[in-house]
């Protein structure tokens, strides 16, 4: 009996041992999961992670049954091509994306499917004149498998973006975008290349980013809503299995056809990252192959998830094919690109080559009209530039709002905003700028509306404009401008702005950022303080008066203009140009450091803000309206000139990583007895002792 007791007591002074084993365990596990949610943009993967993925490729099998005639299985992928027809430079063009598609069908002993993830027809003006439909008819005659509905695929009107479904001659796939409760789009389709054989199907799924509530025109999605992606994508998944199980048929390979993406703007819970890790935890899957093939944040990414879930995204404008293996008996695929310098080798297609010329030269007749003989400034419109700062072309685009707004509305315009994601195309400098380069700048067709707000409104429009999360390299640093200061995320909604100066401070937390605003006065061109009360007239375009990019606050009176390319056309024609020498010029938007800034009092109103040399460095102005706080030597900030990026125009983007780390994880869970813990080690040690005696003394008894 003493000895039993000896036994009990012994296993209670094991159990330190077994719960520090348990805590390596799970550290492990959250590890991993750190590991598996990460975006690893292809060109920068390193050694160890493409060893760690090919180790599991080659331990991870097909659970269900295989037969030794079971072929390869090759899908080439497409994602926000964003209408790039023709090859340019960096681009690969639809005719040689067709050779690529016509090379991979042609090779024996293998299954090929093509697919896109959406944004296909909207984008560069050669695809805007035809609404797309010139682009659709293309895709038709490569051969498209099926292809999921982005955001963009609304932007010529809900009725378009039907019209494409008649069009198409491949299943246009939403799963979650419904209309009265009814979904608009197919939610999935079948792809049998071989109905001769049993189990080669591919379910594919499509599901769009309920981001397309403010990423299109309100107008053009009047009574559409976009239910959760995950849920609906489960939901999916279990139709069809349900359906399969009673018919007795097992289907083992999905493609999710996701237009979500990994922006760190979009909500943890709508990105595509997230989408596949639920996937890789869907019990109904177990043993399947699963691909998502994902669009939206025009990254380049591949990476796993689990046993059987591979996360892909080609980047975007045609500049690589995605493609992706599946080896017979193998759960996950093989991702690689095929991209732009490797695609000049080929022989285009002759058949959408000459489809290609057609399309083109009736698209330069008309758009070949010279509006500037000779711009004298490159007017900046990179992605990774507009939607993070003051751009010179975001400043011409909002003076030729605000100059049309002093004659063109009933009320002189006070200001005037853009979004920087309506901004997409960069004019060359020293050369002409045609009808056909401002279309390229405003593709979307919006007009100038005049919003009657107030002060109040207007404050909340630009905390709202600089409210994105900042930042952050591969080492999880904040990157930093020429000035020190830290970068905002690129968002669509970053406003780019004229008749007003807004100074922020992207050091402080989203919300109260903006530190002073200045309204120009008309009568004497100073510019005045806010006044929270008062009423203004805010000139912008259609999109954001109607409470796009999440623009809510800009309700009231409005009235409506012209197209915005008409406007940004005729004001191209008489402003000097060489004023928007300065890419990034920090004068309207202004970035500082609140520490080393005194603002003006509210009597101080009227004074002329502070201007920002060449240098961008803050100086004092004449009339002393604001000052700059000098440091001691003891104050001198951190040197962060290690940190700070290459200019934004270089088009360099910095990777970012998504979740927790792990010790971020492990600071938020229970405290247990540490592996290597004292205590732990002396109590383990005792009750190993006790162990072996109490068993030995029961061995005797039996």
């Amino acid at each position: 009996m003493k000895k039993k007791y000896l036994l009990v007591l012994s296993t209670i002074l094991l159990a330190p041992a077994v719960l520090s084993v348990q805590v390596s365990a799970d550290e492990q596990v959250a590890s991993s999961e750190v590991s598996d949610t990460s975006i690893v943009t292809v060109a920068a993967q390193s050694a160890e992670s493409s060893n760690e993925t090919n180790s599991v490729t080659e331990t991870a099998s097909v659970e269900t049954s295989t037969t030794s005639t079971e072929k390869d299985a090759v899908i080439l992928h497409t994602n926000d091509v964003h209408g790039r027809i023709v090859e340019e430079r960096g681009v690969i063009g639809d005719a040689k994306l067709a050779t690529v598609i016509a090379e991979e069908r042609a090779k024996e002993n293998q299954t090929t499917l093509v697919v896109d993830a959406g944004d296909a027809f909207q984008g560069l003006p050669i695809s805007n004149s035809s609404k797309g439909e010139a682009r659709a008819e293309i895709l038709n005659k490569m051969g498209y498998d099926a292809m999921a509905v982005g955001n963009h695929e609304f932007d010529f009107g809900l009725d378009e973006a039907k019209k494409y479904k008649e069009i198409l001659n491949f299943p246009l796939l939403s799963s979650n975008t419904y209309v009265d409760g009814v979904r608009l789009f197919e939610a999935s389709t079948i792809v049998d290349k071989d109905q001769s054989v049993e189990g080669d199907e591919f379910v594919v799924i499509g599901v769009t980013t309920p981001e397309t509530g403010t990423k299109t025109h309100p107008k053009n999605i009047v009574g559409v809503t976009f239910t959760e992606p995950i849920a609906e994508v489960n939901k999916v998944i279990d139709e069809i299995e349900s359906k399969a199980l009673a018919e007795n048929k097992n289907y083992k390979n999905y493609i999710i056809l996701a237009h979500l993406g990994v922006d760190s703007t979009t909500p943890v819970e709508w990105r595509g990252s997230t989408l596949a890790e639920a996937l890789s935890n869907n019990s109904r899957l177990t043993g399947k192959r699963v691909v998502v093939i994902d669009g939206h944040s025009h990254t380049v990414a591949s990476t796993t998830y689990g046993k059987n879930v591979t996360y892909n995204q080609t980047g975007s404008y045609l500049q690589n094919v995605g493609k992706v293996t599946l080896k017979s008996g193998e759960l996950l695929g093989n991702p690689t690109l095929i991209s732009a310098d490797e695609a000049k080798k080929l022989t285009p297609n002759p058949e959408i080559e000459t489809l290609v010329t057609s399309i083109k030269a009736k698209y330069d007749a008309e758009n070949a009209v010279v509006v500037v003989a000779n711009n004298p400034v490159e007017l900046n419109g990179k992605r990774e530039n507009v939607r993070v700062r003051e751009t010179n072309l975001g400043n011409v685009v909002a003076d030729a709002l605000y100059e049309y707004g002093q004659a063109g509305f009933a009320h002189k315009t006070d200001l005037a905003v853009t979004n920087g994601g309506g901004l997409r195309e960069t004019i060359a400098k020293n050369q002409a700028i045609t009808k056909g380069n401002i279309i390229a700048v405003l593709p979307f067709g919006n007009t100038i509306s005049q919003i009657q707000v107030i002060g109040q409104n207007i404050k909340d429009m630009f905390e709202k404009s600089l409210g994105s999360i900042l930042q952050v390299d591969q080492e999880r640093k904040t990157v930093v401008d020429e000035n020190g200061q830290p970068l905002l995320e690129p968002s669509g909604g970053f406003l780019q702005v004229s008749g007003a100066k807004v100074y922020y401070d992207t050091n402080l937390e989203s919300g109260q950022r903006v530190l002073a605003i200045y309204i120009k006065n008309h009568t004497n061109g100073q510019y005045d303080k806010l006044d929270l009360t008062k009423t203004y007239y805010l000139a912008t375009n259609d999109f954001l008066a109607a409470g796009g990019d999440g623009y809510t606050m800009l309700g009231g009176s409005r009235e409506e203009g012209p197209s915005m390319d008409v406007a940004f056309e005729e004001y191209l024609k008489v402003a000097d140009l060489s004023q928007y020498s300065v890419v990034n010029p920090n004068s309207r938007t202004i970035s500082v450091d609140s520490k080393t800034l005194v603002l003006p009092s509210d009597e101080d109103k009227g004074q002329s803000p502070l201007p920002v040399d060449k240098d961008k460095k803050q100086e004092v102005n004449d009339n002393k309206n604001l000052d700059i706080k000098k440091e001691t030597p003891s104050s001198t900030k951190e040197d962060t000139s290690s940190k700070r990026m290459t200019d934004v125009s270089s088009s360099q983007k910095v990777p970012v990583s998504y979740g927790k780390t792990y010790s971020e994880k492990a600071n938020n869970q229970t405290s247990l007895p540490k592996t290597g813990d004292t205590g732990s080690v002396i109590l383990s040690l005792v009750g190993l002792i006790l162990s072996t005696l109490g068993i030995a003394g029961i061995r005797k008894k039996w």
